[in-house]
């Protein structure tokens, strides 16, 4: 690293302290709430325990997007195994009609999060999460999700999911998957984890009030290590998350990561629009958020930009956004 990274990173420290010091915060921006989707579904259990499991995860990831984090009903889309009112049944059929629903409601601009909860296999075909009846390998899930409009990402919480890394990785995409290598085939206790972290205090690492792709995937990476450490038995699950499209991806807590930033700007909850009837209050209100953006495009770029013209253009962008911040806060005293 030069002296001039240094420099520039000490600033932007600098000016993240001094904001913080003023009671600022340096908003973290999503698609606006009507611009969010999920796709969450659970594949075949194949016995009464898992079915249970299963079930219990959907539950409760459902509750959160819709009343915690404000989806609209038509913006969480539901397979499962035995559909409740409002769901469609998980076979291969209904997972490709669900995406060719979602396809024409999605922007450039929009976030689809494909969220994946059952079994896995892999076989002489190709990995695959089980549905119910025929199953969609890693290759029918790429050339489903290939035309999929907006940011994209696909977590598959399953045994045998490792293969997907490869097969889904992208530009501006997020994958992660619950196994490290095509052995770890038994089921996983990862997609309990992750949907708790999805919702919880502790794991909004960076305390800017929600919780980022990369926090769920850290926090759920520790709690299923901890899960196997404290029942003293080996691992057999290690997640991997890929967002720079190399299809390698990293274990969580892995220092000067190649993978992370795209996951950090990747939240499913959204952020309140605020408004304001007095004009330069609205303006400043506006240029926040349009700030907020560019800050959040630019950390989704990162790995393809030198990192001191990184640097710089961040530095710019923190040094107004504090500004603009601090005039909004005197405004609204």
């Amino acid at each position: 690293m030069t002296c001039h990274s240094l420099s520039s990173m000490r600033r932007i420290a600098a000016i993240l302290t001094v904001a913080l010091a003023m009671g600022l915060s340096v908003p973290a921006r999503a698609a606006a709430d009507n611009d969010r989707f999920v796709l969450l579904i659970s594949g075949a259990s194949g016995d009464p325990e898992y079915a249970a499991a299963f079930r219990k995860w959907v539950d409760t990831l459902e509750s959160t997007l819709h009343d915690k984090f404000q989806y609209a009903a038509d913006h969480v889309v539901v397979l499962t195994e035995t559909p409740k009112a409002g769901e469609s049944k998980a076979t291969a059929d209904g997972v490709r009609q669900a995406v060719a629903a979602l396809k024409p409601r999605l922007t450039p601009t929009d976030q689809l999060v494909v969220i994946l909860i059952g079994h896995g296999s892999d076989d002489a075909s190709g990995a695959k999460f089980n549905l119910v009846g025929p199953d969609l390998t890693v290759k029918d899930w790429s050339e489903l999700l290939a035309s999929v409009p907006g940011h994209l990402a696909v977590v598959d919480t399953t045994s045998a999911s490792f293969p997907f890394l490869a097969g889904l990785s992208g530009h501006d995409r997020g994958i992660i998957t619950a196994t490290n290598c095509v052995a770890q085939r038994y089921a996983t206790v990862f997609p309990d984890a992750f949907i708790q972290a999805l919702s919880s205090d502790a794991a909004d690492l960076d305390k800017n009030g929600r919780v980022s792709l990369l926090e769920a995937f850290t926090t759920a990476s520790r709690t299923v290590a901890q899960h196997y450490e404290q029942g003293g038995i080996m691992a057999t699950e290690v997640a991997l998350l890929d967002d720079n499209g190399d299809g390698k991806g990293t274990v969580a807590g892995t220092e000067n990561a190649a993978d992370g930033n795209v996951a950090a700007v990747t939240y499913l909850q959204g952020v309140a629009v605020q408004t304001s009837t007095d004009p330069e209050t609205q303006r400043l209100l506006t240029r926040q958020r349009e700030l907020t953006d560019q800050i959040d495009a630019l950390r989704r770029r990162r790995g393809e930009m030198a990192a001191d013209e990184y640097n710089r253009t961040l530095e710019g962008l923190l040094t107004e956004l504090a500004t603009v911040s601090h005039d909004l806060r005197e405004k609204q005293r």
